[in-house]
């Protein structure tokens, strides 16, 4: 009778052992289609690149227009898709400032010109969804302006301090070249060399002029003492 319910259990069970596995087996594939990829870890970038990207981002942010309207915070924060459903069918690559200073934090851009693509991208998905003329798509415009006016400057100011820095190593770094005031601006190279030719050639009238004083009090003596 044993061996007959033992039959039974098993004609019951066609997979017999193997069906716990194959649950298993099915359990894993269902996890392995609901998971995502771990994203990929970059390294940070240098503390320098990063300051320079968010102080970028903080310069087309902050600005203000002549009314003294802040123009980013209509590009703070993109609405839900269930505001506006319509936007993110015509727009296939949504961004705004808040996901952009994410990636600043996250080290997504490993150059200037990868946050340049982002802020292009944003005021050309707000020409893209928007009339022309309307407030939003001339704020776009002047976005770009300013991103281009804050890079501009900021290259400007890195190419001055290696010019400096260069300048400083080639005079060997003296106790001249570590303090300048801020109230005194530096002159250009050409009246530089022009204050010091002038100097040069009124040192050289000072002594020429000494020169032929000295000779005439000679003369003078001498005609003194022939008296």
């Amino acid at each position: 009778m044993e061996e007959d319910i033992g039959l039974k259990k098993r004609k019951g069970d066609p997979h017999g052992e193997k069906g716990p596995q194959a649950g298993q087996e099915a359990g894993e594939t269902v996890k392995r289609k609901r998971g995502r990829p771990p994203a990929e870890k970059l390294p940070p970038n240098p503390p320098e690149l990063t300051r320079k990207l968010s102080t970028l981002v903080d310069m087309v942010t902050n600005y203000k227009d002549g009314l003294g309207r802040q123009i980013s915070k209509g590009f703070v924060q993109l609405p839900s898709k269930k505001e506006v459903p319509e936007y993110y069918e015509l727009i296939r690559k949504p961004v705004d400032f808040r996901r952009i200073r994410e990636r600043v934090r996250n080290h997504k851009y490993r150059n200037v010109g990868d946050l340049e693509k982002d802020i292009f991208l944003l005021c050309h998905n707000a020409q893209t969804y928007n009339l022309e003329g309307s407030q939003i798509y001339e704020d776009s415009i002047v976005i770009k302006s300013v991103f281009e006016s804050a890079r501009q400057r900021i290259v400007t100011d890195e190419e001055q301090k290696e010019a400096v820095g260069a300048t400083r190593s080639d005079n060997g770094g003296g106790a001249e070249d570590q303090f300048v005031p801020s109230t005194v601006k530096a002159l250009p190279e050409q009246l530089k060399r022009g204050t010091k030719e002038g100097r040069s050639r009124s040192t050289v009238g000072k002594r020429l002029h000494s020169d032929l004083d000295s000779d005439v009090d000679l003369e003078d003596n001498t005609q003194k003492d022939q008296g």
